[in-house]
């Protein structure tokens, strides 16, 4: 992924971290194992040629990992750096005094490796406490403390700081700012520390054919959004879950998708292409999804019971982690991951409003439902789709998501096969129904 620079913090430091030689006479002269060549001209050499001349570069830069990650070295450790063009490999240290006794304890690692080659440079953070930045960062997007969406966290090259790719990068950077400023907030450096650099990214989505497969034909344990289907119908995984009385694992999809008694499975064969899903419902089914066991009408919900599952979402081209209930009410903002919207190029569905939080509607079977009314906004009116049903209805909160109910019917057609008002079923109730809870096992 590429991003670009928009906005930088420096927290607690007086700048960044500067990446200078190391001083005449403090290190061995470096081999010439070449005459000078450019990038672009090893990138263009044959696999061998190009293999003869990254070897011993690439055997001492592990030596040098090897010392610097696992040893006494740690604790002035920056990181390694293969310079192809000139033959050598830099390693960054915070403290050059010591950069003799490293290359000794490289020398001993690994007796292939040409310490001659080896450019000792200064660098303003060590590896270990750039890592531990980056584990704090990590800890509060999970325990959803970060008002902006993270896409990467990098240890810059020269290890002067943690470049981390986000959503909003102004947003981003006054929030740690923020949080140093309030000694009881947590931020992710330490004062004096940690120099961070936001810059704007984008979602990494190179993944996503891969993940049509997931969703098409997952293994267990099944996650809400999986493809589900009897050979003829398809409708998608909502809620995973386990009976409380017995710990029994159950999968909860909408109530009009399947019969009872009837065996579910994933899909099978070619995954379906994307924008023409309703092309590639071949018929065939794959891996034992459960049996229909359970229905409620009124909650337009039933249960497949057979197969393992765990709480959590698949989303547009990973999973995130289901990790809690509620209601939905008026004004707030939904999303569901319906399969056949995936596979419609509208990706997880977000931005939906909720309408009516509370509205008994009748299906196209004759039951009453009750449930839960929402659209999308103005200029994005794609709602659901049909194959949608059973899918998870959630909110986002931080890294994991909540589950509001499943996906049951949609309205007012934005064009064939979908609408632009959703319907759906509410998880809290439909869980309390069956005396179910979410399956948080992972």
């Amino acid at each position: 992924m590429q991003t670009t620079a928009k906005t930088a913090t420096v927290l607690g430091a007086a700048g960044l971290a500067l990446l200078t030689t190391m001083t005449p006479g403090a290190q061995a002269r470096p081999v010439a194992p070449h005459p000078p060549v450019t990038e672009a001209e090893i990138a263009a050499m044959a696999p061998e040629k190009q293999e003869k001349l990254l070897a011993p570069l690439r055997t001492l830069a592990d030596a040098v990992a090897r010392v610097g990650s696992g040893g006494k070295a740690a604790d002035i450790y920056a990181g390694a750096r293969i310079d192809a063009p000139r033959g050598t490999v830099q390693v960054q240290l915070t403290d050059l005094s010591r950069a003799a006794a490293f290359r000794t304890a490289v020398s001993a690692a690994d007796r292939r490796a040409d310490t001659r080659r080896l450019v000792p440079v200064q660098a303003g953070q060590t590896r270990r406490a750039l890592h531990a930045a980056r584990d704090r960062l990590f800890a509060r997007e999970k325990a959803g403390e970060l008002p902006y969406t993270l896409y990467t966290v990098v240890v810059a090259a020269d290890a002067s700081s943690l470049e981390i790719a986000v959503d909003n990068p102004d947003a981003a950077a006054k929030a740690e700012a923020k949080a140093r400023r309030q000694p009881s907030a947590r931020s992710i450096a330490p004062a004096h520390e940690i120099p961070l650099v936001f810059k704007q990214g984008q979602r990494i989505s190179s993944a996503a054919r891969t993940w049509a497969d997931v969703k098409w034909k997952d293994a267990t344990p099944f996650i809400a959004g999986d493809v589900l289907t009897d050979g003829g119908q398809y409708c998608s995984a909502g809620l995973p879950a386990v009976r409380k009385k017995d710990n029994k694992p159950v999968m909860v999809t909408a109530a009009h998708c399947f019969a009872n008694g009837t065996k579910i499975y994933t899909g099978s064969g070619a995954t379906p292409a994307f924008g023409k899903f309703y092309d590639g419902l071949n018929g065939l089914t794959g891996n034992y999804a459960g049996t229909v066991n359970g229905v409620a009408t009124g909650w337009d919900a039933e249960l497949l019971i057979g197969a393992d599952n765990n709480a959590d979402v698949s989303e547009t081209t990973s999973y995130r982690p289901l990790t809690g209930v509620a209601y939905s009410h008026n004004g707030d903002f939904v999303c569901h991951n319906g399969a056949a919207s995936f596979f419609m190029k509208r990706e997880t569905v977000c931005g939906i409003k909720v309408t009516n939080d509370d509205i008994t509607y009748k299906l196209d079977t004759g039951w009453k439902a009750r449930g839960v009314e929402g659209t999308r906004l103005p200029g994005k009116p794609w709602a659901a789709a049909h194959g949608d049903s059973g899918a998870l209805v959630f909110t986002p909160k931080g890294s994991v998501r909540q589950a509001r109910g499943i996906v049951s019917a949609l309205a007012g057609p934005y064009q064939t096969n979908a609408g632009n008002y959703l319907y759906w079923t509410e998880a809290t109730d439909i869980l309390n129904h069956f005396g179910l809870k979410l399956n948080p096992k992972t």
